[in-house]
């Protein structure tokens, strides 16, 4: 028996119930995929992130061979539950300290080139490589524990199947009971209707307690009615109705002019109001990124004011002992020297990093006063574009991001350097944000600069994530964004086509595609 000669009521009640199951089954299996996959890309990234803690931590000591400030280091690691074990290998691949509060045996992990490695039916690596400036000092293997991963996907199963169950029959329950509301009175209509085609009495009225869609359909059928009995009576009524009627719709014709000139007005003054807060919102994304700016720059500041303050307690230490052992005249000549070689070595380090942080705070203080007070004056757009890459390198260096900038010369223009570290500021955060999201491969930003003609050529490009086709289309535009949930504004890249094309005077191409990464080809007058 076909499904369609059964009655409306029964073709009702089981699609309902097939829809139900099928968005049930469909939505449970999402939430359980994104759920693991939310789960195990957090795992990952704390990980990865309390290996780099680790490791910068570990630096110092390392350097200088310092068991004892690596062992109190470690030790602190017992607060985490989850972590199994870490080992610290020197550039020797010989360990050189080692956390390990299960007594598990030391794993085989320094020949493998992998950053990380996922097992779930054993645990979880992270590789994570001692360096400074380049310069590599050693490898820290930290080892987590993957049973909450493996109890959470149990656990997710098991809920969402009892709790499938219990939706299931509550929905059996609301359906029926919606379907005898609904339905009841579509098919009284009908059994009333046949009885009126057999009887022709168009007195009758078809009686309905309510105004709803149902409602109006009993009334239409009463008007119906009402207009049949009314042509059969008297021709005459029905053409003076129908002119009443003609009447009714123009006045409602005149009505509805009215009121679409009213929303017009109404629309134009919500367009200026909203023009208005346009500009606000921009003027707010331009201070936010110019804080983004500051907490980088803090951040970055702190690893070499770290270092220094280690060395110059290491070159204290060092000197307090010399002069003992002079008090002593139990000074020798090779430990004279083996002192003083190991006090320079550490000055070299304290000099770099004090360096380092005097050239983070010179690159921020020149960005940031030409963001806030944006006067136009000459400067070397190839220095200005490093000193703006060189306040990302904290966040650039935790994907990791390797950045080209091309050619490396001087280039002297007359501009406003603020509107170029606002729009480089827009590209990096982007390719951050979006380009690098949940990235795989060797993340790469490529800068390429340039003049030509009296023309300013400037080409970003990144080769993340690129755009789908309808972002690409609407990029440019304001409030389009898909981190709408993540604090997201979409006003980056509209701030970007304004600064180039209303205050520079140039042009922006864009060309990507999904999975192809991101090209802004930039063309701007000398």
């Amino acid at each position: 028996m076909k499904f369609s000669n059964f009655s409306f009521k029964t073709q009702f009640y089981v699609t309902m119930l097939s829809v139900v199951f099928l968005i049930m089954f469909a939505g449970f299996s999402f939430n359980i995929l994104s759920s693991y996959e939310y789960r195990k890309e957090s795992f990952i990234k704390e990980s990865k992130l309390r290996a780099t803690l680790i490791a910068d931590s570990a630096l110092a000591p390392l350097m200088f061979a310092n068991k004892d400030g690596i062992a109190s280091i470690l030790l602190q690691l017992k607060t985490y539950k989850n972590i199994l074990q870490v080992v610290i290998y020197d550039n020797e691949k010989q360990i050189f300290a080692r956390y390990n509060p299960h007594y598990r045996d030391i794993p085989v992990y320094i020949d493998k080139e992998d950053d990380w490695f996922l097992d779930l039916h054993t645990d979880f690596v992270v590789k994570q490589h001692i360096l400074v400036n380049g310069i590599k000092y050693g490898t820290i293997y930290l080892e987590n524990d993957t049973k909450n991963l493996k109890e959470f996907i149990t656990n997710s199963i098991l809920n969402i199947f009892l709790f499938s169950i219990v939706l299931l029959i509550i929905m059996v329950f609301l359906i029926a009971k919606l379907s005898n509301k609904l339905l009841s009175p579509i098919i009284n209509l009908s059994q009333r209707l046949t009885k009126l085609s057999e009887s022709q009495n168009y007195d009758t009225r078809l009686a309905y307690e309510s105004d709803n869609e149902i409602g109006k359909l009993y009334g239409a059928f009463n008007n119906l009615f009402i207009s049949i009995s009314i042509h059969q009576k008297s021709r005459d009524q029905a053409l003076a109705k129908a002119k009443s009627y003609q009447q009714h719709l123009e006045s409602l014709r005149d009505e509805l002019e009215k009121r679409v000139k009213d929303r017009t007005r109404e629309l134009q003054n919500s367009i200026s109001t909203l023009k208005k807060a346009q500009k606000q919102l921009i003027e707010s994304e331009k201070m936010a990124a110019l804080g983004s700016l500051v907490s980088g720059v803090a951040h970055e500041v702190n690893t070499p004011l770290g270092n220094a303050v280690t060395g110059s307690s290491i070159i204290k230490s060092e000197c307090h002992l010399l002069l003992e052992m002079v008090n002593t005249a139990t000074l020798k000549k090779s430990t004279l020297q083996s002192k003083l070689e190991h006090i320079e070595e550490t000055s070299k380090l304290l000099f770099r990093s004090i360096t380092n942080a005097a050239d983070l705070i010179k690159s921020f203080k020149k960005i940031s006063v030409d963001q806030s007070v944006e006067p136009k004056r000459e400067f070397d757009l190839n220095e200005y574009i490093h000193e703006v890459v060189f306040t990302f390198h904290n966040k650039l260096k935790q994907i990791p991001v390797e950045v080209e900038i091309i050619p490396n010369e001087v280039l002297n223009i007359k501009s406003y350097p603020g509107s170029y570290a606002q729009l480089l500021n827009n590209f990096i955060q982007n390719s951050i944000i979006h380009g690098f999201e949940n990235y795989k491969g060797d993340a790469k930003i490529k800068i390429e600069v340039f003049i030509k003609e009296d023309f300013i050529y400037l080409i970003y490009s990144d080769n993340g994530n690129g755009m789908s086709k309808y972002i690409k289309e609407k990029a440019f535009e304001p409030f389009i964004t898909t981190k709408r949930n993540a604090g997201g504004t979409g006003l980056g890249l509209n701030i970007v086509y304004n600064l180039i094309v209303q205050k520079l005077n140039g042009s922006l191409n864009l060309e990507t595609s999904k999975g192809n990464g991101t090209k802004f080809s930039i063309k701007i007058p000398l």
